[in-house]
C-alpha cells in the first residue's frame, strides 16, 4: 500500500497533474507528425525550424504576445527565405538549413541577452512544462487538437506527397499547398513541444516515434498509430517520472524516447538487428548447403 501511495504523489500537486497531460498532448501530436516527417526524410528540417522560432518565442515575450505567435511567425518566415535562397542559388539545401537555421537561432539569442527582462533563456532551450501558464496552455491546446483534426483528415494525401511528390503531381493533388501544408504543421507543432522539451530536443520528439514505429510496421496507417502511441506514452510517464527523478522534464520524455528506440532497434521482429542478423545467417547457411550439394 505504501509503494503505490508513493507512486501517485504527483498527483497530488496541479502542475504535475497539467504538465502530464499537455506532455502526453504534445507527445501524441508530435509522434503523429512524426511518421510523415520519417516517410519525408524531414528529420533535419524539424531540428532546424526548432531552432528558427527561437527569436520568435524572445520577441513574443519581450512585447507580451503570445508566445505561440511569434515562434510561428518566426518559423515561417525562416521556411521562406529557405525556399528563396535555394531558388535563387546553386547552395544544397542542407547549406541552405544550416545557413538560414542557425542564423535565426543566433538573432534569437541575441534578442535574449539584451532583453533580460524577456522570456527566461533556459525556459526556450530547456522547456518548463511545470510552471506552464494557462494562456500558454489553451496554445498548446488548441493547436494540437487543430493538427491532429488536418492530419486526420489529410492523411492519405500527405501520405502520397511524402511517398512520392511526382505520383501525388500526377494524380492531380495540389503538391505545393501540401508541400505549405507539412511545413505549418511542423512549425505549429514545435511550437506546442517548445513548452515541454525546449528548442533543443524537440527534434527528438518529431523524429524518434516515427523511426522506431518505422521498424515496427509496413504499412503507414498502422505506422502513424504506433507512433502516435509511443510519442504520447513515452511523454506521458516521461513527464510523471520526472518528478521522482527531479530531473528536467523534457530530459525524461527525451530519454525514455531513445530507451524506447534502442529497445525497438535491437528486436523488431521483422526490421529490428537481431531479426537481420537471424535472416542474414539463414541465407549464409542455405547458401553453404547449397555448395555442399553440388
Amino acid at each position: 500500500m505504501g509503494m503505490w501511495h508513493d507512486l501517485l504523489v504527483p498527483l497530488q500537486y496541479d502542475y504535475m497533474v497539467r504538465a502530464v497531460v499537455v506532455s502526453g498532448l504534445i507527445g501524441v501530436v508530435c509522434g503523429f507528425l512524426s511518421a510523415f516527417v520519417t516517410l519525408k526524410g524531414w528529420s533535419l528540417l524539424g531540428d532546424a525550424l526548432s531552432h528558427a522560432v527561437v527569436p520568435g518565442v524572445a520577441l513574443a515575450g519581450l512585447l507580451g504576445w503570445p508566445l505561440a505567435a511569434g515562434a510561428f511567425l518566426t518559423g515561417v518566415l525562416a521556411t521562406g527565405a529557405m525556399a528563396l535562397i535555394k531558388v535563387k542559388s546553386r547552395l544544397r539545401e542542407d547549406a541552405v538549413m544550416g545557413i538560414v537555421f542557425t542564423t535565426f537561432f543566433a538573432a534569437g539569442l541575441l534578442i535574449i541577452s539584451l532583453t533580460p527582462g524577456g522570456v527566461d533563456r533556459k525556459t526556450i532551450i530547456f522547456g518548463n512544462i511545470l510552471a506552464i501558464a494557462d494562456r500558454e496552455l489553451l496554445q498548446v491546446v488548441v493547436i494540437a487538437v487543430v493538427t491532429l483534426v488536418v492530419l486526420g483528415c489529410k492523411w492519405r494525401d500527405l501520405m502520397l506527397f511524402c511517398f512520392d511528390a511526382t505520383q501525388a503531381r500526377t494524380l492531380g493533388l495540389p503538391v505545393v499547398v501540401l508541400h505549405g501544408l507539412l511545413l505549418v504543421l511542423m512549425s505549429a507543432t514545435v511550437v506546442a513541444a517548445l513548452q515541454a522539451v525546449g528548442a533543443v530536443l524537440v527534434v527528438a520528439m518529431l523524429v524518434t516515434p516515427g523511426a522506431a514505429a518505422h521498424l515496427l510496421t509496413d504499412r503507414f496507417g498502422r505506422m502513424m498509430w504506433v507512433a502516435a502511441g509511443l510519442g504520447g506514452g513515452c511523454a506521458l510517464v516521461g513527464a510523471y517520472a520526472s518528478y521522482f527523478f527531479d530531473g528536467a522534464t523534457g530530459g525524461c520524455i527525451v530519454t525514455l524516447q531513445a530507451l524506447v528506440f534502442g529497445v525497438v532497434f535491437l528486436w523488431a521482429p521483422r526490421h529490428g538487428w537481431l531479426a537481420e542478423r537471424r535472416r542474414a545467417r539463414g541465407r549464409s547457411g542455405s547458401g553453404k548447403a547449397q555448395e555442399v550439394r553440388l
